[in-house]
């Protein structure tokens, strides 16, 4: 099974998401691949609070950016959070878009259950700048790549997740 869990920014997404996926796990710990890269103190601060929601009951790999490889043959549930901070990462170490969508299909293609945890960045207006809006439009495209293809679709806001698909 393939679930997309969508949302802004602090809208209950990853608590939804890590609840989710544990109960896929049926009491066995289920991977969370971590993609945030470390770049500042407060992004630090980030990702220690979900390391704390965390605790033991996760298998945690840190991977910002070669996500299949780093999932290769896994057997049990695969939590990916988040793609848009991998996206913000793939953009920042010029990975050309025909590797971005390419790593997208791959994912897609892993055997185990996966949840993918991706921000929804198109309720704004358009970004100022071209790669802002790349960013935007890139985020944008897989969003819909995932939501075609997977089984489920959840949309969470202000803590409340709605199934869409």
């Amino acid at each position: 099974m393939k679930i997309l869990i969508t949302g802004g920014v602090k809208s209950g997404k990853s608590r939804h998401a890590e609840t989710r996926i544990l109960e896929m796990a049926n009491g066995k710990k289920p991977v969370y691949l971590a993609t945030t890269e470390l770049l500042d103190p407060e992004m630090e601060e980030r990702v220690l609070e979900h390391r704390r929601r965390r605790g033991e009951k996760f298998r945690t790999i840190e991977e910002p950016l070669h996500l299949t490889d780093a999932l290769l043959n896994m057997e049990g549930p695969v939590l990916i959070e988040c793609l848009t901070m991998w996206l913000n990462n793939a953009l920042h170490h010029q990975l050309s878009e025909k590797k971005i969508i390419t790593e997208i299909e791959n994912l897609l293609l892993l055997k185990c259950d996966v949840i993918f945890v991706q921000n929804e960045v198109g309720l704004g207006i358009i970004p100022d700048n071209s790669l802002a809006r790349k960013f935007a439009d890139l985020s944008g495209r897989i969003a819909q790549q995932l939501g075609e293809v997977c089984d489920e679709v959840n949309l969470c806001a202000a803590g409340i997740l709605v199934q869409i698909k």
